[in-house]
């Protein structure tokens, strides 16, 4: 079957993109010859590192037009700037040739992160930096040493080492373009930060490259790690960006440390490779180290955040655990005796549940808790308020700020909604005369709440939802009892002798029933 051709719309669009592509290298070009660097192309030259970059950002397909583009582009700059039609036609197929063995060399780009963890990356990276520029700049020579009849090894450095410059520097900018820190840096509180870290360090890199003193020429590596340090790959990328060209400029209009290289032993171009060189083989590394670091400690942020929510929760409900609770309950009951605001506490029981798990099994009491649970998350949402699991088939629930009533009405509610399940509990009836009318999973609750005293435990308040919530039991279940802690009854260590044997025989009561 014939393949479809691609839509007129789809080629038209690729058409305008080559064409915008040629008109940005025609521009380029020219700026860069002509103010930014001029003669200056011999030391470093930028553009085929963008080229790399953008190669490796498309699929192979694209790479024909886009090469087409920046051969056409570049090409009429250099043709404009009194070229040689012939010249300028072999210096554009030796280009497309070196960015090609370069991009080729390296590992698609998909984001920043995922390209800088690739396998192999830096001796990748160094043979794209080295590989494509030798053998283009070994086919320039020849062909300037037949043609101009110059020196093969000052043509080849004029080349080779000026392109290999430009893609050691620029590739990784254009790339981190991409990357999540550009976005970060854009953002309005961070773009200031960026800017005047940017803008200071450029100034120190002005000041080494526009003063003779060589001792100056060591803060820059430093000052560059800094950068990396402060705003990642892409600012660290600008700055050595700006390195390289300040260098060239400044350089090539006699200022700096290698205006005058006589007492250097070699040519004032190689002592301006040579230095930017080291830096441009050793910031690439440590960059990714930096970054490396970054994830490495976001990853161990996130997993210890992970850990201390799933340390904080019960792990068959999702809702917090007695651990959790006990926190809350300590916090809020400073808070409540601070302020002498009222703190109230809800303590919730299944109804017969060893009975429903001897029914239907432990797996159906997992699911039923886990919708008791659903139930009462969806009723207290308040942000200060905890539901949590007190134990076995009992729940918690505090409620900071909130009077005996309130609490007594976010009660009933409670009791009525877990009813309203209509979760089948046959045995409920069978087991409770009082509610004989009861088929399904009901829920009694013991509701406290007071203002705490000051030299008071929040234990107290436990103590006597606790004993609410066995009064309700023992009253017929599926009800709702509320405790007045203020009262003699119920006060802390004035509880009569007649009720503490009430409760104390309650629970006994519980206990064997629970171990039958």
């Amino acid at each position: 079957m014939l393949e479809r051709a691609a839509p007129r719309s789809t080629r038209h669009s690729g058409l305008y993109v080559a064409l915008a592509v040629a008109g940005f290298y025609f521009v380029a070009d020219n700026l860069l010859n002509k103010i930014a660097l001029g003669d200056g192309w011999q030391i470093f030259w930028p553009l085929n590192g963008v080229t790399i970059a953008l190669l490796i950002m498309r699929p192979l397909r694209d790479w024909p037009l886009l090469l087409a583009a920046v051969a056409l582009g570049t090409g009429a700059g250099e043709y404009v700037d009194d070229n040689p039609l012939d010249s300028t036609i072999v210096q554009r197929c030796l280009s497309v040739l070196e960015v090609s063995l370069s991009a080729w060399l390296l590992p698609r780009f998909v984001s920043l992160e995922s390209w800088l963890r690739s396998p192999g990356l830096y001796p990748r990276f160094a043979g794209a930096v080295t590989v494509g520029p030798a053998v283009s700049g070994a086919l320039a020579a020849a062909y300037f040493h037949w043609v101009d009849a110059k020196p093969f090894v000052a043509a080849f450095n004029a080349w080779a080492l000026a392109d290999a410059m430009g893609v050691a520097a620029v590739l990784p900018l254009v790339l981190a373009l991409r990357s999540t820190q550009f976005s970060v840096l854009r953002s309005s509180k961070r773009c200031l930060v960026s800017i005047g870290t940017l803008a200071v360090a450029i100034a120190v890199m002005t000041a080494i490259f526009a003063t003779s003193q060589y001792p100056l020429i060591f803060v820059l590596y430093p000052l560059l790690m800094l950068v990396d340090w402060l705003l990642g790959l892409f600012g660290s990328s600008i700055a050595l960006f700006f390195a390289c060209v300040m260098a060239v400029f400044l350089t090539e209009h006699g200022y700096g440390p290698f205006a005058n290289t006589a007492g250097l032993g070699v040519s004032r171009n190689l002592a301006v490779q040579l230095y930017l060189g080291f830096h441009l083989i050793g910031f690439l590394p440590i960059s990714i180290l930096f970054l490396e670091q970054r994830r490495m400690d976001k990853e161990l942020r996130d997993s210890l955040a992970r850990t201390t929510v799933l340390a904080s929760l019960d792990g068959l409900t999702n809702v917090a655990n007695r651990r959790t609770l006990d926190s809350h309950l300590e916090e809020q009951w400073r808070v409540a005796t601070h302020g002498q605001t009222p703190l109230a506490l809800l303590m919730i029981d299944a109804d017969h549940f060893k009975e429903f798990n001897d029914r239907f099994g432990h797996q159906a009491g997992d699911q039923c808790l886990r919708a008791i649970a659903v139930t009462l998350r969806a009723l207290v949402t308040r942000p200060g308020d905890v539901v949590a699991r007190f134990g076995g088939e009992e729940f918690a629930i505090l409620l900071p700020g909130t009077p005996l009533e309130g609490a007594q009405h976010v009660a009933e509610a409670i009791r009525a909604a877990i009813s309203e399940l209509s979760i089948a509990h046959p045995a409920s009836a069978a087991n409770d005369a009082a509610t004989s009318e009861a088929r399904h999973v009901t829920v009694s609750i013991g509701c406290a709440a007071l203002v705490p005293r000051i030299g008071t435990h929040f234990h107290h308040l436990v103590e006597v939802a606790d004993q609410a919530l066995y009064l309700a039991k023992r009253g017929g279940r599926n009800r709702v009892c509320v405790a007045d802690p203020d009262s003699e009854a119920w006060g802390p260590g004035a509880a009569s002798k007649k009720l503490r044997a009430r409760i104390e025989g309650l629970r006994l009561q519980r206990r064997g029933l629970r171990h039958r």
